[in-house]
């Protein structure tokens, strides 16, 4: 409608509503001796009656003069027939044969603007660009700008359709339209600013153009004003932006949680004969759906768009709706495969990479082989500087996965984050210092403590580190002292410094930590066995004694506790204690055919001579 009425003002320059004298008709003056024929075209013109006017034309042969008249008359008469193609190449003719002047100019600019009339948007932008290069200075060129403003606003190119409209000055046209373009944007309140004002100084346009009128509703429906919009909105009557209309009607209806008329204005938007609004129409109908409860339809919506509506960015909000769906309905496989259709392109879609990295995440503390499969399948699509954190939380999934993990964690070290490249170096230094590598984890260690800053909230981490690498290296003082210095005691601590006990220069220092941190922490039932036997080497043996009886009186509560280390701790109670506690001790170790409990049998029987022999002497 918008181009109607930018063609209606075009044309009424020159074609007035009711018949003039054929002198008022033509810029210039004609010989009227030699132009009779050209004038009666020109009156059936000016009377809205083309055919007659083609019908002299047809069978007049102009003179040379009469040449640039003769093909603009012929022009604007296949132009009232709708017959553009034709009326260009008269246009083009009129033009040719033109002398220099006003009419060299117009015949020029309605070239133009009937490239624009008959949709070719990209010939109208280039022959707006003449006009404007060869006529700088004519009075036409706002109208030339104007035009030019449409084009480009046609092709989407909005920032160059901003800059004409705003060379085209202050009308209602050129004003309308730029925000108009500012809309389409996305430049909400840019356009808001212009729409707000314009409609108090000129209503009246509005009438004539509803793509505006629309661009109006859509653009109070963004801004949050819904009850404006739909007056605006429910004011358009023409089909092709009706059913956009209907559209923007459904999401402020959803938005307002009103689903089914939501999904009776999408199902309207739907009859449009756009392919790209039905596409759009049949996501949000999905949405509504959704919203409302009933994924399965919302599912086939989805599917409707992936079927017959492939491409575009409404198509891949779809897959990855879809995607979604799969996935919370534990069709894990099935929402990848839809979703490597975005991540496998020159340019991934980043929402399909952020669902990616949900699945990925939610499969690592559920199904590790799976997580794996999954991870070598797309992984190399997140290796991201921005998505670091969950690098780090994806290293650690991997961290028994051999060369998986090495490879997050080596690209981490060099493009992550600061505190992503910190952690994965120290990652890399424990993976080292574990397998028994002292050098490399060295070398990863030596990476950290560049980064004050970072050890500074991480140095337990740091210390433990250490003293895996002094321990691997046989510097068994300073493993020790390494581990005493930690602040935050872990049980690894623990363990790690139980195979410390008795190597080091201060066992009693060693030993009082371990003692405190095991009876705050717990462990295994190895550590207690360990303290217990040390503290027994040590001549302590009450001590020994109290964490011998502290495992057997966990057992209970501690199902895990190895065999091996029970009956140890029941033969070593058996030898520290006596009378009855030490009788029961053996009495729990003598079944079976180890060495123990061989050896308790033996000591019951000695004990129950002992007792015999007491009672007869």
């Amino acid at each position: 409608m918008m181009i109607k009425t930018l063609l209606l003002f075009a044309i009424l320059l020159l074609i007035p509503t009711h018949v003039e004298p054929v002198e008022n008709i033509f810029p210039v003056q004609v010989d009227t001796d030699k132009s009779l024929h050209i004038k009666k075209a020109m009156e059936f013109i000016s009377s809205n009656r083309p055919a007659e006017a083609i019908q002299i034309l047809s069978g007049y042969k102009p003179s040379t003069g009469e040449l640039s008249f003769y093909h603009y008359a012929y022009a604007k008469a296949n132009e009232l027939s709708d017959k553009q193609h034709d009326s260009i190449e008269h246009f083009r003719l009129a033009y040719i044969y033109s002398q220099q002047g006003e009419m060299k100019e117009l015949i020029l600019l309605e070239r133009a603007e009937a490239y624009l009339k008959m949709g070719c948007y990209s010939e109208a932008v280039m022959s707006f660009r003449v006009f404007l290069k060869i006529f700088p200075d004519s009075h036409y060129v706002p109208r030339a700008y104007l035009g030019l403003g449409d084009s480009l606003y046609k092709l989407g190119f909005f920032n160059e359709a901003i800059v004409s409209y705003e060379k085209a000055g202050n009308s209602s046209q050129a004003l309308y339209r730029k925000a108009n373009a500012l809309q389409s944007m996305g430049r909400i309140k840019e356009a808001y600013n212009i729409y707000m004002p314009m409609i108090g100084r000129d209503s009246g346009y509005l009438k004539s153009s509803e793509d505006t009128l629309y661009n109006i509703g859509e653009n109070l429906r963004q801004v949050g004003k819904f009850s404006d919009a739909k007056g605006y909105l429910n004011s358009i009557k023409t089909p092709s932006f009706k059913h956009r209309a209907d559209m923007s009607l459904g999401l402020i209806v959803m938005e307002e949680a009103k689903f089914d008329v939501a999904i009776k204005y999408f199902n309207l938007a739907l009859q449009s004969s756009d392919r790209q609004l039905r596409r759009r129409a049949l996501l949000y109908l999905a949405s509504a759906y959704a919203k409302s409860g009933r994924q399965n339809l919302a599912q086939s919506k989805l599917l409707e768009i992936r079927n017959e509506y492939p491409y575009g960015k409404d198509y891949d909000a779809a897959i990855l709706m879809l995607s979604q769906f799969y996935r919370k309905g534990g069709k894990v496989d099935q929402a990848i495969s839809l979703l490597k259709e975005l991540v496998l392109r020159r340019s991934p879609d980043r929402s399909a990479l952020d669902e990616f990295e949900a699945i990925i995440l939610e499969t690592k503390d559920r199904d590790a082989e799976g997580f794996l499969k999954l991870w070598g399948a797309v992984g190399y699509w997140l290796l991201e500087p921005s998505r670091s954190q969950s690098l780090l939380k994806i290293a650690k999934g991997l961290r028994h996965s051999g060369k998986p993990f090495l490879d997050v964690c080596i690209w981490l070290s060099k493009y992550g984050s600061d505190d992503a490249k910190a952690q994965s170096r120290l990652s890399l230094a424990e993976f080292y210092a574990d397998i028994g590598d002292a050098a490399s984890a060295a070398r990863y260690l030596l990476g950290i403590e560049s980064l004050r800053h970072w050890i500074k909230g991480n140095n337990d981490d740091v210390l433990r580190i250490k003293a895996k690498i002094h321990l691997v290296d046989a510097k068994y003082q300073k493993a020790a002292e390494s581990i005493l210095s930690i602040k935050d005691v872990k049980q690894e601590d623990i363990v790690l410094l139980s195979d410390l006990l008795g190597l080091t220069n201060n066992t009693r220092k060693a030993l009082d930590f371990y003692e405190k941190a095991l009876n705050r922490l717990g462990g295994p039932s190895s550590l207690y066995i360990r303290l217990a036997d040390t503290l027994y080497n040590m001549g302590k043996k009450s001590d020994a004694l109290k964490y011998y009886r502290t495992l057997i009186s966990i057992q209970p509560t501690a199902p895990g506790i190895a065999d091996d280390d029970i009956k140890w701790a029941l033969y070593r109670i058996s030898m520290l204690s006596q009378g009855k506690e030490s009788v029961d001790a053996l009495k729990r170790i003598q079944k079976g055919n180890d060495i123990l409990s061989r050896f308790s049998s033996v000591r019951l029987k000695e004990s129950d001579l002992s007792e015999r022999m007491g009672r007869v002497f």
